[in-house]
């Protein structure tokens, strides 16, 4: 009876071995064959990345941006926004939805998960790269036309001071040009320090801390001036319309050093152009499942 018993017992632990090894391969294959679907999912955004023109961002990002050029950088934003993320959260949801029950097939899960990230930090990257092209030509755009609005409104006020010479206002004439040569001195001396400082933190603190405080104190200053004649009046009101784009103008010159130092930070030789540049980033996970699959053989 008791050699039965343990023959008995020696079978029912055979059999759970046998089943415990079973269960493992099992939901390997599971989690392996709804990783197909995942990678199908994942073929369908690199399609869709190979589709946009992501290589001519190279030159792109180094010539003037003319017309043609800022329309196609806005067009690789589109795509990237409207096209390539939306196709890439569709492979991301997927790849979370993959079965995993045993632990083993957890860990394996938690890799490829690891291996998604790491793919969405590269589109990240590059979705990044292109806002701060398109936001740069928008900076340069602005400093263009806060520059011409500055020469308007200086070409106003020495037709408004020529007027006032004319009209015989002589010595208000003679106290405003003063006033617009002192600050214009001072200015250009504060100014011209900070932006040629080629510590970039210190020119954007130089503008915000001494340059637009400066511009302030001029237009209150010129706010408050006592001025009886009606031309020079007008030179006034053109006079702080030009400290206004002034403000604008150094405003969006701490802008654009700052979206240069943040693209000087991005190499955009390494940004993914191509779907198959993703692929890379597989092959901890595709070593750790052959390494899995290899003890079951």
């Amino acid at each position: 009876m008791k050699k039965l018993l343990s023959v008995l017992l020696i079978c029912l632990c055979v059999l759970a071995v046998t089943t415990c090894s079973k269960d493992e391969p099992s939901d390997l294959r599971k989690f392996e064959s709804a990783l197909i679907d995942v990678q199908e999912a994942e073929d369908h955004m690199k399609e869709t990345m190979n589709h946009i023109n992501l290589n001519e961002l190279e030159s792109l990002s180094k010539t003037d941006m003319a017309d043609e050029n800022k329309k196609a950088l806005n067009q690789l934003q589109d795509d990237i926004n409207n096209e390539l993320m939306p196709k890439f959260d569709d492979y991301e949801a997927a790849a979370k939805q993959l079965p995993a029950d045993s632990d083993e097939v957890k860990d394996l899960k938690s890799s490829y998960l690891e291996t998604v990230d790491d793919k969405r930090q590269q589109l990240n990257q590059l979705n990044t790269f292109v806002k701060l092209c398109n936001q740069s030509v928008k900076a340069n755009e602005d400093i263009l036309y806060y520059t011409k609005l500055f020469e308007k409104n200086r070409s106003r006020i020495e037709e408004n001071v020529k007027k006032g010479q004319e009209a015989g206002n002589t010595e208000e004439v003679a106290r405003f040009v003063q006033k617009l040569e002192d600050n214009n001195k001072r200015l250009k001396s504060i100014a011209e320090a900070t932006i040629e400082n080629k510590d970039q933190q210190a020119a954007q603190d130089g503008i915000s801390e001494a340059v637009m405080p400066l511009i302030g104190q001029q237009i209150r200053d010129l706010n408050k001036t006592n001025i009886e004649s009606v031309q020079i009046n007008d030179a006034r009101k053109n006079a702080i319309e030009m400290y206004y784009s002034l403000q604008n103008y150094y405003e969006t010159r701490e802008e654009t050093m700052d979206i240069s130092e943040k693209l000087s930070k991005i190499d955009h030789h390494k940004l993914p152009k191509k779907g198959e540049d993703l692929e890379k980033y597989d092959q901890a996970f595709e070593d750790e499942l052959n390494e899995v699959k290899a003890t079951y053989q």
